[in-house]
C-alpha cells in the first residue's frame, strides 16, 4: 500500500513539474499583455532605453569636467653640449592639480546640453511606447476582423452547400435547368476559394502580431475578442489641447530650440578667453628618482599659477560656426511649427475616423438585420420555387458583404479610438507605469 502511495506521489509530482515548464502554447492573449509582451521585448525600445543610458553616462562625464583634474608627468633629457651650470642628464617628475574656472560659459553650457540630450532620450522613449502600443492595437484589431470573416466565409460555404443539395434535388426532379444548378455549384467554388483566402489572411495576421510580440512567427495564437463596445462623445478641443500638451514630439522638439541655442553658446566660447587654475610640484636631477642638481640648491619646484589662454585670431573660423549653429536654430524653430501642424492633422483626423465609425456601426447593425431576412425570405422562395437560385446567391452575397462591413466598422471604430489617444499621446501612458 505504501509502495502504491509513492509511486502515485511520484507521477503526480512529475506532472505538476511538466505542466509548469510547459509554455502553454494554447494561452488565449489579452489586449493587454499583447502589448505588454511587445514593450517588454521590443528590440526598438530597447534600443532606446540604451540610448538613455548612454546619454545619462555623457551628462556625468560633462559635470566632471567643472572639477579639478590631476595629472602626474615624467620626462629624461639628454644634454650631449652641456656647459657647467646644465646637466648632461635630467630626469623630472613632477604633478598638477589644475582646477578651470572660466571658459566662455562652455563648462556649464556643456552640462545643460547634456542635460537636453538626456530629456530628449526619455521623450523619444514615451514616443516608442505609444507608437508601438498603437501598432499592437492594429494588429490586434486586424487579427480579430480577420478571425470573424474566416467564420463568416465559413458560414457562407455552409449556406452554399445547403443551396447547392436543394438545387441538385429540384435539378433531378426536374424543377429547374441545368444551368441554375451550375450557377450554385460554382457559387459554392467560389466560397471555398474565399474561405481558403480567409484563413491565409488570419495566418498572416497571427504572424504579424507574433513578429510584433517577438515571438516564434509559426506560433500558435490566440486573442479575446472585443466585440463589445460604447460609443463615446469626444471633444474636439479637449482632444487638440490634450496633444499639445501631452505628445513627446512636441516636447523633443521644444528641446531640439533649446540645444540650438545652447550650441550658439559653445560656439562663441572661443571669442572669449578660458581661466585656469593650476598647482604644480616636480622634482629634478641627474638620477632616476630626482635629486639636488647642483650641490646647496633644492631639486624641488612648487608652483600655483593662474592662466588666462585667448585665442586672437582663427581666420574667422569661429564667426563661420556661429553662423552655422544660428542657422541650425533656425531650423528647429520651424520644426516645431511643423511638428504642431502634424500633430494637430493627426489628431483630427483621429477624431473623424471615432465619427465616422461609429456611424458605420449604425448603419451596418441595421444592414445585417435587413441582409439576414432578405436571405431567408429568397431561401424559402426558393424551397417553394417562387424565386430562382440567382435570388438566393445574390441575398447570401449580401448577407456576406454586411457581415464583412459590420466587423469593419467595429473594430474600425475600436481602432479609431486609440487613434485619438495615441493621438492626444496617453495611449503608451497606459502601459508605461
Amino acid at each position: 500500500m505504501r509502495l502504491i502511495l509513492l509511486i502515485s506521489c511520484f507521477f503526480s509530482f512529475s506532472w505538476v513539474i511538466s505542466a509548469l515548464a510547459s509554455d502553454n502554447p494554447d494561452k488565449v492573449f489579452t489586449l493587454h499583455e499583447c502589448v505588454k509582451t511587445t514593450l517588454k521585448n521590443s528590440p526598438e525600445l530597447a534600443m532606446a532605453r540604451a540610448d538613455l543610458e548612454g546619454n545619462e553616462f555623457s551628462l556625468e562625464s560633462r559635470k566632471k569636467d567643472l572639477l579639478p583634474t590631476l595629472s602626474a608627468h615624467y620626462s629624461y633629457a639628454h644634454r650631449p653640449d652641456a656647459s657647467f651650470f646644465t646637466l648632461d642628464d635630467q630626469f623630472v617628475y613632477g604633478f598638477t592639480a589644475e582646477q578651470p574656472l572660466y571658459s566662455g560659459k562652455s563648462l556649464i553650457t556643456s552640462v545643460k546640453q547634456a542635460e537636453l540630450i538626456s530629456e530628449n532620450s526619455l521623450f523619444f522613449i514615451e514616443q516608442t511606447i505609444n507608437n508601438l502600443a498603437f501598432e499592437v492595437y492594429g494588429r490586434y484589431f486586424e487579427l480579430l476582423r480577420a478571425l470573424k470573416l474566416e467564420y463568416e466565409a465559413q458560414q457562407a460555404v455552409l449556406r452554399l452547400q445547403s443551396h447547392v443539395r436543394d438545387a441538385q434535388a429540384f435539378y433531378e426532379a426536374g424543377l429547374i435547368p441545368k444551368n441554375d444548378m451550375l450557377q450554385s455549384e460554382v457559387e459554392l467554388a467560389q466560397g471555398e476559394q474565399d474561405l481558403v483566402d480567409s484563413e491565409n489572411l488570419t495566418s498572416m495576421a497571427r504572424a504579424r502580431l507574433n513578429i510584433l510580440m517577438e515571438r516564434p512567427i509559426e506560433s500558435p495564437l490566440d486573442v479575446v475578442d472585443s466585440t463589445g463596445y460604447t460609443l463615446e462623445k469626444l471633444d474636439w478641443d479637449s482632444v487638440v489641447n490634450t496633444a499639445m500638451e501631452n505628445r513627446a514630439e512636441i516636447a523633443r522638439s521644444d528641446r531640439d530650440v533649446q540645444i540650438a541655442e545652447n550650441d550658439i553658446v559653445l560656439k562663441k566660447a572661443p571669442y572669449l578667453p578660458t581661466v585656469a587654475l593650476s598647482a604644480s610640484y616636480e622634482r629634478l636631477g641627474e638620477e632616476i628618482g630626482g635629486g639636488s642638481p647642483f650641490p646647496g640648491t633644492s631639486s624641488e619646484i612648487k608652483t600655483v599659477k593662474a592662466t588666462a589662454t585667448w585665442k586672437l585670431w582663427t581666420w574667422l573660423q569661429d564667426r563661420d560656426e556661429v553662423m552655422a549653429a544660428r542657422k541650425n536654430l533656425k531650423k528647429a524653430q520651424k520644426s516645431v511649427k511643423k511638428t504642431e501642424n502634424e500633430i494637430a492633422l493627426d489628431a483630427r483626423n483621429a477624431f473623424l475616423r471615432v465619427e465616422q465609425a461609429a456611424k458605420r456601426i449604425k448603419v451596418a447593425e441595421k444592414t445585417i438585420e435587413h441582409a439576414r431576412e432578405n436571405f431567408r425570405i429568397n431561401q424559402e422562395q426558393y424551397q417553394a420555387q417562387l424565386s430562382t437560385s440567382t435570388d438566393v446567391l445574390d441575398a447570401q452575397t449580401l448577407l456576406t458583404q454586411a457581415m464583412t462591413n459590420y466587423y469593419d466598422a467595429l473594430y474600425g471604430y475600436q481602432l479609431a479610438l486609440a487613434a485619438v489617444d495615441k493621438a492626444k499621446g496617453v495611449l503608451g501612458q497606459k502601459y508605461s507605469q
